[in-house]
This record gives structure tokens, C-alpha cells and sequence, in this order.
């Protein structure tokens, strides 16, 4: 057994050689008993071994090495209760991993279902399972929950549009606006623009990162709610178009998916190619929760500089 030569980790109180011979030679008669039944052993048993085993090296430790050297018989009876624990260990060991080895799940399944058939004061006909509950939930790993806005969100009420009589007098029904128009050509070129940059935007994403975008995330305006249904109304063209495509990945959180060359074109042979645009509904109340959730300092979807800065 070890010596400390710490003297500070030896108990206050020694016991005198008589007392400490006493415990050596319980431990020493311990092993020995348990020994000659080593093929009938339990948990109990084990345990009993290392109490004694314990008190053993708590005398052992009480005196120095001087000491040691001039007590013999101590030493003696120490290593020969050391030496006879460790075999019955070592059986103990062995047994074990025979029995593990010898599995037989036939067996193991009727000593189930008789433990499922009784109780303590009755034998059932049909085995009652709901007792195995307790024991057989703590096998199963819980599976960690996640919400995503996708198809989460309430929709809002339709209100009955009530349509009102026009009161326009005959005088104003004529009107001449052609400069109206002119400024409703430029606002469609401005739309095909920005549509064509958020498209460029996403292609150079996927060239430097090479992996799907957060739809939230590129749609987000964090210090305008306007702009963010702006952006989703851009983003919700390009998914028209067939240029990308919303899925879900494995987190369950919505990523755009870039669609190849080949993908257009496989849709367009076979006739599957439908015009979806995909527009979802967000109010205030949950543009503020994703401004929240993705804390966002400025929107990715700023080209008053470079749009392909933002990677």
C-alpha cells in the first residue's frame, strides 16, 4: 500500500501496533473468506472487500517509513491482503465479461415479459408494459425542440372589401396623364434592376461561400419594415422565374437554394416548370422578432455600396 510522506495527511489519533495489527489481520481473513467462494460473489461482498481494504490502508498510512521498516509483520499482513484482493478482482473481472459474452436475448426477453406479467400480489394473464416506463424512457434521447416562421405564422383576417359607389364627377373622369406612365416604366426598370442585382448577389454568395443563404437573413431590412416586404417581393421573383428555389435545411431553418443551368432546363423539358412566386405574409410584430432573433447591425441587401461586399 502507498506511503504518504506528507505528514500532514496522517490522522491526529495513532493507533497503537496491537490496534492496527487487528485491522491488517480483519482485512487479511476478509480476503481470505472471500476467496474460497470467489464463484459466488455479489455486489455486497465487493463492497465489504474495500471498507476493510480501506481501513487497512488508513493504519498503514498512521506510521512513517522508519516505522514500516521496523514493523515487519504489518508490511507482511498489508501486501498479502493487497495481493489476495486483487485476484478475486481479477475473477470478478473475468466472470463478468463471460457473462456479457454469453448474451441470450430470448432469455433475456422472457425474464422481461414475467417481469411484465408480476405483481407484487397477483400473476397477470396480459403483461402490463406501462411498468417498464420509467426504466425504458431514460434509454431515449430527448430531441431538442426549434420553431422556424415558416408556416408558423398566423394569417390575419380578410376584411370584406366593400366596394363604395364612385362619386367622380363626369368632369374628372377625363383626364390626360401621360407622364404617369412615363414615371410607371421607369419604376419597372428600377424593379428588374434590383432583381437583377439581389440575383447577382446570391450567385456571388454561393461562388464564395458554397453553401445555402439564410432567407430571413437576406431579406431583413433591421431599421426598416418596409424595406424588408420590399426585398422579400424581389427575392419572391427570382423563385417565379425558377432562378432559386426555398427549402429547409437541416436545422429546419428556410435557406434558398440556387438552382443550376441544368435544373432550369430539366423543368422546362419535362413540363414541371410552374410559375410560383411564394409571397409569404409578415407584419410588425414579427418583423421585430426576427430583428431580434438575427440581430442584425445593417441589412445584407444594401447596394448603396458594392452588393457583392456582403459575403
Amino acid at each position: 500500500m502507498p506511503d504518504s510522506v506528507n505528514q500532514l495527511e496522517r490522522p491526529s489519533v495513532t493507533r497503537s501496533p496491537q490496534e492496527r495489527k487487528e485491522i491488517l489481520w480483519n482485512a487479511l481473513s476478509c480476503a481470505l473468506s472471500l476467496r474460497e467462494r470467489s464463484e459466488h460473489l455479489d455486489v455486497g461482498d465487493l463492497r465489504t472487500l474495500e471498507q476493510v481494504m480501506k481501513e487497512g490502508d488508513d493504519a498503514v498510512l498512521e506510521i512513517s517509513l522508519d516505522e514500516k521498516m521496523n514493523n515487519q509483520e504489518e508490511i507482511f499482513l498489508d501486501s498479502e491482503a493487497i495481493n489476495i484482493s486483487s485476484k478475486i478482482l481479477t475473477r470478478c473481472t473475468k466472470s463478468l465479461t463471460q457473462n456479457i459474452s454469453s448474451y441470450n436475448h430470448v432469455d433475456f426477453a422472457k425474464k422481461i415479459l414475467q417481469y411484465a406479467r408480476k405483481l407484487p400480489d397477483e400473476l397477470l394473464e396480459n403483461p402490463d408494459w406501462s411498468v417498464l416506463e420509467t426504466e425504458v424512457t431514460r434509454s431515449f434521447k430527448r430531441i431538442p425542440e426549434y420553431t422556424t416562421l415558416l408556416g408558423s405564422l398566423t394569417p390575419l383576417e380578410k376584411k370584406e372589401i366593400v366596394n363604395k359607389r364612385s362619386t367622380i364627377k363626369e368632369a374628372q373622369a377625363i383626364m390626360k396623364s401621360p407622364e404617369n406612365v412615363v414615371v410607371v416604366n421607369k419604376d419597372e426598370e428600377s424593379v428588374e434592376e434590383t432583381v437583377d442585382k439581389i440575383k447577382k448577389f446570391i450567385r456571388h454568395y454561393y461562388k464564395v461561400n458554397e453553401k445555402p443563404l439564410d432567407f430571413y437573413c437576406l431579406i431583413l431590412d433591421p431599421n426598416d419594415f418596409g424595406k424588408t416586404i420590399e426585398n422579400m417581393l424581389y427575392v419572391s421573383f427570382l423563385i417565379r422565374d425558377g432562378i432559386i428555389k426555398l427549402m429547409k435545411d437541416n436545422t429546419g431553418i428556410l435557406v434558398i437554394q440556387l438552382c443550376s443551368k441544368e435544373m432550369i432546363m430539366q423543368r422546362k423539358q419535362v413540363g414541371t416548370h410552374i410559375n410560383i412566386q411564394n409571397i409569404m405574409s409578415l407584419n410588425m410584430e414579427q418583423w421585430k422578432i426576427l430583428k431580434d432573433t438575427y440581430r442584425l447591425e445593417k441589412p445584407i441587401l444594401d447596394f448603396g455600396t458594392n452588393p457583392c461586399s456582403h459575403t
